[in-house]
């Protein structure tokens, strides 16, 4: 059960210190490259805070590009402490994606700068990770080899975190070894301290960590409860690996208890989570609780499938461990189903690793590693006992030394009284002869103070005609404002002007509402409605961008549209797709390979024929939804959106086809109302966004609309809108 923590290096007390050292290293800088050094700096300066925002967001492949750019530019101005730590978080980068040979060649470049500038904090936390990349490959007396050494690093400098994050890492590998009680220790050690620092991320990794043991112990009761308080902890900071990690261990539980349906629903909840992190070593362990959850279930064929899954997955990530245990369950789930040469295959196999993991030569090298961190503790602890003495004898020789040395005092005072009378009286002469020097140099610097004083006063005056030339500047700034303002107020107006009017919707459908919420006066959100005899065409588009570059694509889109269904006589939705997004890329030069334009749109598209009340939907990243007799269906759209970037020689999108009773509800949209964030920045959600539009359906449209904008202005509060919003709802 592997806990891969984030590891976010880069501070903004990185920046200060990589803008000090810039001050530093530029005083040395030849004088005729002085302006290219500058230059230099701030580019480097701004590379890395750009690294730092975008690993924030975990976009880890355009941060990994971003370090590959800044690494040269800071060895060519010589920073050793920004390129430790870009190697650091290049590792930590390589770690996340489970490329585990990577991520040890760029923490061991990190290493080496960390020990060159003897930053003791730093080492302690590339030998953190480099313990967790051994601890990932099933290497586990090299894996505490490397926690033990971060952890003594870190206790000699008193970094609390960083001791309550290695005794976690080192419970996890007891925890590997079957040493369960072994593991709790170090758990609830970590847990303390988390709980005095009041960190809570650190807290609920431990609570999850403290569950797996007990789990392993098969105190199920105990491992629910913990898992429950770091589930709690973890969808509070929105921690997906956690919460994930947390769905797929209570799973794995309801399975032991033979609760299937409910162990199925938290597996799956957790594989969806993976998936989406990216997480390969994550998928492996959620692949093998699946695998055993099937295999209880009596459904060898499922049981199978995830096992493989698993053991791919393992291979890929190099994880020894999870490798170890798909192959054990694979001679399992065979030998249920009598196929006994390929569990007699997986069976040698599973033999052969397990004992490179547990045997005796890996236990006393653990052993080892451990009772060499505790000697170097207890040989500290009697270093300070025997410094205590020393302090205690050197106190008791001062004492004594006080005594005497006041005597010789007393005698030297005197001594010094009697100079110092005769030497006062030599002084007085010399003295006065100083004054009278002293006096005239008061008397040039006076005629010098003046001079300053008509300085000042010149400079008072240029400085009152600078802030006149500013006031000027700021009413000219301001009045191109307005003038921009109005540019656009008077865009938003032609964007109306091609919208589909009211008159036109209520003649062509039964009831309808128009949501239409631009986030800056003009949208990169629009509709479009057609009709063509008994057709009528139904569109609802979100172009990239919003304000003035969403409104152009949405004049692009709209005028393209029209001349595809109106001009060309094209009605099939897919083709009408198709044609657009050859149209689109046509139009922006994308088809160019110097192109630098990747707009697109998504599309929800509709055509409704009148005569035998049947829609035919195509979708480019959208999804349409349908509620017929209080029954809400949701038809997903092709996953590729319409224009932009095109891998395949050619783009093709689906037809869908539905025939509709009387009174059903159409309902098209974009993606703004559902990503609406509340105060606490959490989404709307699909999910929500669809129970709304069920209890509501029955209802005339124009209270539908007004009930999902007051449901908008509820949720959103005092925040503001953070997109552009669309929303077509139809009854046919």
């Amino acid at each position: 059960m592997n806990r891969i923590l984030h590891y976010k290096t880069i501070s903004v007390l990185a920046l200060i210190v990589f803008h000090l050292s810039c001050i530093s290293q530029e005083e040395d800088y030849p004088k005729d490259q002085s302006t290219r050094y500058k230059e230099d700096s701030i580019q480097a300066e701004r590379l890395i805070c750009k690294i730092d925002s975008i690993y924030d967001y975990e976009n880890f492949n355009q941060a990994s590009l971003l370090i590959d750019k800044t690494i040269p530019l800071c060895e060519k101005l010589g920073f050793p402490e920004q390129l430790a730590r870009l190697y650091k978080t290049k590792g930590d980068i390589y770690i996340s994606n489970d490329n585990y040979i990577k991520a040890l060649e760029a923490l061991s470049t990190s290493l080496e700068y960390y020990k060159k500038l003897n930053d003791r904090k730093g080492i302690a936390g590339i030998k953190n990770s480099m313990g967790t990349v051994y601890r990932l490959q099933g290497k586990y007396p090299i894996a505490l080899e490397y926690y033990f050494e971060s952890l003594k690093l870190y206790q000699s400098i008193n970094n609390k975190q960083g001791i309550s994050v290695t005794l976690n890492n080192i419970g996890i590998v007891y925890l590997h070894q079957k040493d369960f009680d072994k593991a709790l220790e170090y758990y609830f050690n970590s847990l303390k301290i988390g709980q005095e620092l009041n960190d809570e991320e650190e807290i609920g990794i431990s609570y999850l960590n403290i569950g797996g043991a007990y789990q392993k112990k098969k105190e199920y009761g105990k491992a629910i409860d913990f898992y429950l308080k770091s589930l709690v902890i973890s969808k509070k900071l929105n921690n997906l690996d956690a919460i994930g990690v947390n769905y797929s261990e209570i799973g794995s539980i309801y399975t032991e208890q033979n609760n299937l349906q409910l162990a199925k629903s938290f597996l799956f909840e957790a594989l969806t989570t993976f998936v989406k992190l990216g997480s390969k070593s994550q998928q492996t362990e959620c692949h093998l609780n699946l695998g055993k959850h099937f295999l209880i279930d009596k459904n060898p064929e499922q049981s199978i499938f995830h096992f493989t899954k698993a053991l791919n997955l393992a291979k890929e990530t190099g994880s020894i461990d999870s490798y170890s245990n798909a192959l054990y369950k694979l001679s399992e789930v065979y030998e249920k189903i009598n196929n006994s040469k390929l569990a007699l295959k997986y069976y040698k196999e599973f033999i052969s690793i397990r004992d490179s993991l547990f045997n005796e030569e890996n236990t006393k090298q653990s052993v080892q590693a451990e009772l060499l961190y505790q000697f170097e503790r207890k040989q500290e602890i009697f270093k300070v006992l025997q410094v205590k003495k020393d302090d205690i004898f050197l106190e008791k020789s001062k004492r004594q030394k006080v005594f005497r040395n006041f005597l010789i005092l007393i005698l030297a005072l005197l001594t010094i009284l009697i100079v110092f009378i005769y030497s006062a009286l030599r002084n007085k002469k010399k003295a006065n002869i100083i004054l009278a020097k002293q006096q005239n140099e008061i008397l040039e610097k006076n005629e010098e103070l003046l001079l300053q004083q008509d300085e000042i006063l010149t400079q008072r005056d240029e400085i009152e005609k600078k802030n006149v030339i500013l006031e000027n500047s700021k009413k000219i700034i301001a009045a191109k404002n307005e003038r921009i303002i109005s540019s656009i107020e008077y865009a938003q107006t032609i964007q109306q002007a091609i919208l589909p009017k009211e008159e036109q919707l209520n003649e062509l459908f039964k009831d309808q509402f128009v949501i239409f919420l631009p986030k800056d006066i003009v949208s990169g959100d629009f509709f479009w409605i057609s009709s063509v005899q008994n057709l009528v065409f139904a569109a609802v588009i979100d172009c990239t961008g919003h304000g003035v570059p969403g409104s152009f694509m949405s004049l692009i889109g709209n005028t393209i549209l029209n001349q595809i269904v109106n001009e060309w006589h094209t009605h099939d939705p897919s083709l009408i797709l198709e044609y657009l997004h050859q149209k689109i890329r046509k139009v922006l030069q994308q088809e160019e390979s110097h192109s630098k334009s990747h707009a697109s749109m998504d599309v929800c598209l509709i055509k409704i024929n009148r005569s035998t009340s049947r829609v035919t939907f195509a979708g480019a990243n959208r999804a349409l939804i349908i509620i017929q007799d209080g029954k809400l269906e949701r038809i997903s759209g092709d996953r590729k959106s319409v224009g932009g970037f095109q891998r395949e020689s050619k783009r093709y999108y689906t037809n869908h086809e539905i025939n509709l009773s009387n009174n059903s509800c159409l309902y098209l949209a974009t993606d703004g109302f559902i990503d609406q964030m509340n105060s606490e920045k959490r989404k709307f959600g699909q999910k929500q966004f669809s129970k709304l539009l069920v209890e509501n359906c029955n209802k005339p449209m124009s209270v539908q609309k007004e009930i999902i904008l007051n449901t908008l202005n509820a949720y959103k509060g005092e925040g503001e809108q953070i997109d552009d919003i669309c929303i077509l709802g139809l009854k046919v």
